[in-house]
């Protein structure tokens, strides 16, 4: 992940196991504190959807090994233009192209090519072994309206340290929203 980070930025931080029940009372700190700092209840609503995910998405699909019992994370950070909502959770190695090849093929959608594969994905019946539908990274870049961005770091043989980025434009006027979705996240 590219942080520059100064603490004034961060809006929420959280390192360690992300479980299930855990997401609630998360999910709940964050809208405070997106609240207090954030007028727009458009923007609000994208950054919580966002968070919901990307949070869920960790609880859901990480790996969890004692080994790396604290290596869950995510981040939010307030910048100038936009809001960027980090993550960083274990993964099976053996997964890593699949991801990096779902968030490409995402990555070079338009919305409504986003929409239409949403559609798709919602109305299969195929789940994924963890029972999901695999609607993640589809749900996200379509509530951001910009691109993904992912990285991987070998934790071990077995894993690899996943990290992922997107990030929510403070301005939603039209104009500004068809800007972002051609921009790098690294921005």
């Amino acid at each position: 992940m590219n942080l520059n980070l100064k603490s004034d930025q961060i809006l929420f931080l959280h390192k360690g196991t992300i479980t299930k029940e855990l997401i609630e009372l998360v999910v709940e700190a964050l809208e405070q504190s997106v609240t207090n700092l954030e007028g727009d209840r458009k923007v609000r609503r994208k950054i919580t959807n966002v968070f919901i995910e990307v949070f869920q998405n960790i609880g859901y699909h990480g790996v969890k090994d004692p080994e790396f019992s604290s290596s869950d994370m995510v981040i939010v950070l307030s910048l100038d233009k936009y809001y960027k909502i980090g993550t960083r959770n274990l993964i099976k190695k053996d997964t890593q192209d699949k991801i990096s090849d779902k968030i490409k093929q995402i990555n070079g959608m338009t919305p409504e090519e986003l929409r239409e594969e949403y559609k798709v994905a919602l109305s299969s019946n195929e789940l994924s072994e963890k029972g999901t539908a695999g609607l993640g990274f589809i749900d996200i870049a379509r509530k951001s309206g910009e691109k993904l961005y992912c990285e991987f770091e070998k934790a071990n043989d077995q894993y690899s340290f996943f990290y992922f980025e997107t990030r929510i434009a403070k301005d939603q006027s039209s104009g500004e929203k068809a800007k972002h979705r051609a921009a790098s996240v690294k921005n």
